[in-house]
């Protein structure tokens, strides 16, 4: 291997680096959208995927047919488990198309979050029923593959070098 090819190795380390500070930062699992008549409802939780006895966040967004924030609207949201009601949001008026509550689940397993909208402007209702995945261990499991992967690569690189240094015919004149 020539010199120039170690030009590649840090990139190649980045790549592994920026990966996982983008994982932790923006998780792809968290969105779900939905198109129902003239709305669109988008949820997202932080975590991503969220844990059982953590804190999460729940957001709404609620926009009409053309993309844009519905600017009054009531809704109100009900989390099911096992077909087994856990919690009911009380409804309440909200203002430019978004929708924040926080939520402690007890139990790992699928949970349904129903939310229903009406459209104080336009006197219309959606209702849209979301699967959330609840598990135990998800952010220790995530961060021990995230710290592997990065260690892996430390590994394989350092590997490269010091091999390449081995390698080398030593000139004796």
């Amino acid at each position: 291997m020539k010199k120039r090819f170690y030009i590649l190795l840090p990139i190649y380390f980045s790549f592994f680096v920026g990966l996982g500070v983008y994982e932790i930062t923006y998780p792809p699992f968290s969105a779900n959208s939905v198109r129902i008549g003239n709305y669109e409802i988008q949820l997202y939780t932080m975590p991503s995927i969220p844990e059982v006895g953590k804190d999460t966040k729940i957001h709404f967004h609620f926009m009409d047919q053309d993309g844009k924030d519905i600017e009054k609207f009531r809704t109100n949201l009900k989390i099911y488990h096992s077909d087994d009601l856990l919690r009911s949001f009380p409804p309440a008026e909200y203002n430019n198309g978004k929708m924040d509550t926080n939520y402690v689940f007890e139990e790992a397993g699928n949970h349904i979050l129903r939310v229903d909208l009406l459209d104080l402007k336009n006197a219309a209702t959606a209702s849209y029923a979301f699967n959330v995945t609840v598990i135990p261990a998800y952010g220790t499991i995530f961060s021990y593959l995230i710290i592997a992967g990065i260690a892996g690569a430390t590994g394989i690189i350092t590997a490269i070098v010091i091999f390449q240094k081995k390698l080398k015919p030593k000139n004796r004149l």
